[in-house]
């Protein structure tokens, strides 16, 4: 995503949480990626969509951003334990 290619990936784990709607989805399975990719392939629009919405969510997932959410929590969990005792 951050490097402006279009991506597909599946619906496990935490791969919808990062993608959101700015990445095209498939089952796991060797039919569904062959046909999700051919789709792709077939659709020069709708790679360029993808493209372009991917590098943009990616602008989401910084550094920065990891660090302040991190040390969001790392306060939080200090603030309930104090709290707490």
């Amino acid at each position: 995503m951050a490097c402006g290619a279009p991506v597909l990936t599946t619906h496990r784990t935490s791969l919808p949480e990062v993608g959101g709607e700015a990445v095209a989805y498939t089952e796991p399975e060797v039919e569904s990626i062959a046909e999700a990719l051919a789709g792709l392939l077939d659709d020069p629009e709708r790679r360029r969509s993808l493209a372009e919405a991917g590098y943009e969510r990616s602008q989401d997932f910084t550094w920065r951003t990891s660090a302040e959410t991190h040390m969001a929590s790392y306060r939080r969990a200090v603030e309930d334990h104090r709290a707490a005792s």
